[in-house]
């Protein structure tokens, strides 16, 4: 019971995070652009390899959620 509750806690964690990055898009902490879209700064930056890993592990925590 404590497990399936940790694990759920992590999780709004997790989800939480990742609402609260990509909502606020494009900032000061967003790291140089590692693929660009076009000739702009616009593209995949650093931080947002740290959403998708994010994202990954709330799917990773949702998953095992549903297992039990």
């Amino acid at each position: 019971m404590l497990e399936r509750r940790l694990t759920a806690l992590v999780l709004a964690g997790v989800l939480t995070a990742l609402a609260v990055a990509g909502v606020a898009g494009h900032s000061r902490f967003s790291g140089p652009v590692l693929f660009g879209i076009g000739q702009t700064t616009h593209g995949v930056h650093r931080d947002d390899l740290a959403v998708l890993a994010l994202y990954l592990l709330g799917l990773l925590l949702c998953w095992r959620l549903a297992r039990r």
